[in-house]
């Protein structure tokens, strides 16, 4: 690593939309640029967060400082690195309008790992009788009584299943403490593969405020009685709702680019309504 691609990593962050032409810039094959590259790209969903808050001890902020550069990266080019330009056509007013609210300085914007303002959306695929299907699960961090976090699943769409016992409420688990780990997403949930498997604490790992949708005890069942089976993740979507005005998603592009990893891949203006309206919808399966 050198100090020269340091201050051309500045430099990208101190353009506004038009870093589009440099972030489409491809890496060649040497360690020099590899390193360059790992350092851009938005590596796991907790590095997005990081960028997005201007963590002081963001990898990214850490990698500035060890190279001691005097250039300015404020979080207003932080959060514009985050948006994906490959093949998209974002308008910079609507983008300009969103950093500048969510960086306002008198109320600014943050998005909080522990809160329930975010969800996963991870695309499975289950063996299903003599085939396979593609299930979408819902999932979001929640607080744990020990004051720990864990993954649930709070909702599914399985409308695909037609479970032959159907359960109205989950069965007692035997070890309460089992759950899912609040970093399987840095695995892609192949931890979900352990969880279903685990049929005799299987009601640990589903929101039961949630399970008095038809969908879920459908899944549930499913699960709990072998008609499908966990094959594995197929891909992972975030979804954002900011401010009750802001929803945007984000996925993984992985690419020999700078712009690269977990990026904003859309992004929407709402009122109120529209954004109750749309946790409802994620809610209750699509």
């Amino acid at each position: 690593m050198t100090k020269s691609w340091i201050l051309n990593f500045c430099i990208l962050f101190s353009c506004c939309i038009s870093q589009r032409q440099l972030f489409g810039q491809v890496y060649s094959d040497n360690d020099a640029a590899k390193e360059k590259h790992f350092i851009y790209e938005v590596k796991e969903i907790d590095e997005f967060f990081e960028r997005f808050n201007d963590d002081p001890g963001s990898f990214i902020r850490v990698a500035l400082k060890i190279y001691r550069s005097k250039i300015h990266v404020d979080r207003q080019r932080l959060i514009k690195s985050l948006f994906n330009y490959e093949g998209k056509a974002w308008d910079p007013g609507i983008i300009n309008k969103f950093v500048g609210e969510v960086t306002d300085k008198k109320s600014p914007l943050y998005l909080d790992f522990y809160g329930d303002d975010w969800y996963a959306e991870v695309e499975c695929k289950f063996k299903y009788n003599s085939s396979s299907i593609v299930i979408p699960i819902i999932m979001k961090i929640e607080m744990a009584q020990n004051k720990g976090s864990k993954w649930m699943v709070v909702a599914v769409d399985s409308s695909k299943l037609k479970s032959t016992t159907i359960l109205t409420e989950m069965n007692p688990s035997r070890i309460k403490t089992k759950c899912i780990s609040p970093t399987s997403h840095a695995t892609n949930f192949v931890s979900l593969k352990r969880a279903f498997a685990d049929k005799e604490n299987l009601s640990n790992y589903f929101e039961n405020a949630n399970f008095k949708r038809s969908s879920m005890q459908e899944f549930y069942n499913a699960i709990l009685t072998n008609q499908i089976e966990f094959l594995y993740v197929i891909k992972i979507r975030y979804h954002f709702l900011l401010g009750d005005k802001w929803i945007f998603t984000v996925e993984d592009f992985t690419r020999e680019e700078l712009n690269s990893g977990w990026l904003i891949n859309s992004m929407e203006e709402v009122t109120s309504e529209e954004m109750a309206s749309y946790r409802n919808k994620l809610l209750n399966g699509k």
